[in-house]
């Protein structure tokens, strides 16, 4: 099994050991977790935002070809959704457009919410009021979150902080140090900086089958350490029926009443 390597620098610092990262689920996937005892890496071109593994220097090229008015007037955004326009492109940016579109085939994230305190925010934003959030002490996931995947087709498996930068004003962090990251997949733009993301992401070699996601291995969940939390807004009888299915499972300590208490 490949080891995990965690990887920061002096402004993302990594999580403390008894810190928690969460993750928001509708009770489909929480039900999932219960079941298969595994989590999911999916891949990066999955995700909603095009911009996901942008490698500095495609930034760099793409921003120079703006001063040059030769994109056309999209935004890059568009033009990595849009490849009606490829050819027509200048030869540096349709490379940099095929090296997104590469690291974007071949890195594969968990994603997880870092705070301490509940989020009205997350919930909100990923879930409904049937939804529950896991959270898990950070030495605890890093020990039992493992790929489910060959070592020989894995070229790199890290974890960091997302650093979010803002990518309409590339001058503001070029070439500054700090804008070199420790792993392509820790970049994004700071529209989602409300995201608090911790990422493991795999980078599976070239060549590998084709796949949307990796599941990991099944983890012991009595060793992970997690706890329960029902959305603030989740009836009492829905409550005890997860209260239900937890002790079923052998999961005793394991729900936690929500700290946010909302009005009716």
């Amino acid at each position: 099994m490949k080891k995990l390597e965690l990887v920061g620098t002096k402004k993302l610092t990594l999580p403390g050991d008894t810190e928690y990262l969460w993750r928001y689920f509708d009770i489909h996937k929480f039900l999932g977790f219960i079941i298969d005892r595994t989590f999911r890496f999916a891949r990066m071109d999955q995700f909603e935002d095009p911009l996901e593994g942008i490698p500095l220097k495609a930034l760099e090229t793409y921003w120079e070809k703006v001063d040059l008015n030769l994109v056309q007037n999209k935004s890059l955004n568009e033009l990595i959704l849009d490849r009606s326009i490829f050819d027509s492109l200048p030869a540096p940016l349709r490379s940099r457009l095929n090296t997104i579109n590469a690291i974007q085939k071949t890195n594969y994230v968990s994603c997880w919410f870092n705070e301490q305190r509940e989020s009205m925010a997350m919930w909100n934003l990923y879930s409904n009021p049937d939804a529950v959030a896991i959270k898990v002490p950070f030495k605890k996931l890093c020990t039992h979150l493992k790929p489910k995947m060959l070592n020989e087709h894995i070229s790199r498996y890290y974890g960091g902080k997302v650093d979010y930068q803002d990518f309409t004003n590339l001058r503001q962090f070029t070439p500054s140090p700090g804008s070199r990251l420790p792993g392509v997949a820790l970049r994004k733009d700071k529209s989602f900086s409300h995201e608090k993301e911790f990422r493991f992401v795999i980078t599976a070699k070239p060549g590998m089958k084709e796949t949307t996601g990796i599941d990991t291995t099944a983890i012991d969940l009595k060793k992970l350490g997690f706890k329960v939390i029902c959305h603030p807004r989740m009836t009492e009888w829905k409550k005890k029926n997860i209260k239900k299915i937890l002790l079923a499972n052998g999961y005793n300590t394991s729900f936690v009443e929500s700290e946010i208490k909302l009005r009716s």
